[in-house]
């Protein structure tokens, strides 16, 4: 079975972020709770939850990006170690990225096969192409263990800002053709309009 994992951030009032946010999920049926609350998230969820966070965050002005992270060549691992050792890092990486973004206003999901999706509510494609790119850095140096074996993974990572009435699903399509110019690029890299910027500048 697929890892799915995320984190789902919830208060009551957008406007008044960072004390506050309020995320609009009842389609996706999330009931009011704790900040720190954990639940599982299906990529169907996600959706879900997608399309208010969006339309929420443009009717408030509030910045919001969605980012997808590929694990580099985790078909190499399932070859050289078998699919249960796939699943076992998929299960692992899930868990530290669910922790290393635990400071953030942020959902974690497992999109299918090597793909994790974050949708980050507070902070513009700038900071979150930081903050990713750290995050990157910090997945790299957390080699996953394996009956006695330690498996290094890098990433790769596509990021697209929201910035106007879209539908969700073309701003995963988004972050996606980001996170295929990180893979063609080299792989462990992050990918977004403010990297292009930076480059020009």
């Amino acid at each position: 079975m697929p890892y799915i994992v995320s984190q789902k951030r919830r208060h009551s009032d957008l406007r008044s972020y960072p004390d506050q946010l309020t995320i609009s999920a009842g389609a996706a049926g999330i009931e009011a709770g704790s900040i720190s609350d954990c639940s599982v998230l299906s990529i169907e969820d996600l959706y879900q939850l997608g399309e208010p966070v969006v339309a929420d965050c443009i009717e408030a002005e509030l910045a919001c990006c969605v980012a997808i992270i590929d694990i580099d060549r985790l078909f190499r691992v399932s070859e050289t170690h078998g699919s249960d050792c796939a699943d076992h890092v998929l299960s692992e990486f899930g868990e530290s990225l669910l922790r290393l973004t635990a400071d953030l206003y942020a959902c974690v999901a497992h999109l299918g096969q090597d793909q994790f999706g974050l949708l980050l509510v507070g902070m513009d494609v700038a900071m979150v192409t930081g903050r990713l790119d750290r995050l990157r850095q910090d997945l790299a140096s957390r080699p996953i263990g394996w009956k006695g074996e330690m498996i290094n993974i890098t990433v790769s990572i596509g990021i697209a800002e929201i910035h106007g009435p879209e539908t969700f699903d073309n701003y995963l399509n988004a972050a996606e053709q980001f996170l295929f110019i990180a893979k063609m690029s080299g792989r462990n890299q992050v990918i977004s309009d403010h990297t292009f910027a930076a480059a020009i500048h």
